[in-house]
């Protein structure tokens, strides 16, 4: 005699449905992803690849700054930040050293703390992926004037 299911339970069926809408979550198009502009960015497109739910311990973005666009000075409180270049160039300050042209291929590491702007050059959009250990935490961008190298 089969057992009676209870309200809640999943069938063969309704498993392989669950698995398959996961497995919808957990393979998409960029395009897919909302975008948004972060605070203290101008002419900036981001889309979170990998976010704080995931539980992988950082937080991964593709981001896009228009020709002109640019992260206004600012540090991250809790945050260690890398950005790769894919594309495109930008000067790019960290604490009080002077700006530095990046191009494609270039790796930029940023402990938490530490104050730095990155402004587009050229006619390029500048794609970037970023990411963040651990993931952006509610006092995410402290904007800082010139002049001071963060917190």
């Amino acid at each position: 005699m089969p057992e009676a299911s209870m309200p809640g339970d999943l069938t063969p069926d309704d498993s392989q449905t669950e698995s398959c809408a996961r497995a919808d979550r957990l393979i998409e198009h960029v395009s897919e992803l909302p975008a948004y502009s972060p605070p203290a960015h101008h002419g900036t497109v981001n889309r979170r690849l990998v976010a704080r739910e995931f539980g992988a311990g950082f937080e991964m973005i593709l981001g896009r700054l228009e020709p002109g666009g640019e992260a206004s000075r600012h540090y991250h409180v809790d945050e260690a930040q890398v950005v790769y270049i894919l594309s495109g160039e930008a000067d790019v300050a960290l604490g009080e050293a002077p700006p530095r042209r990046c191009g494609p291929g270039t790796v930029i590491r940023i402990p938490k703390g530490l104050a730095h702007e990155v402004v587009t050059v050229g006619e390029e959009t500048l794609e970037c992926l970023v990411l963040y250990g651990p993931p952006l935490g509610p006092h995410g961008f402290v904007e800082v004037p010139r002049g001071r190298t963060g917190q």
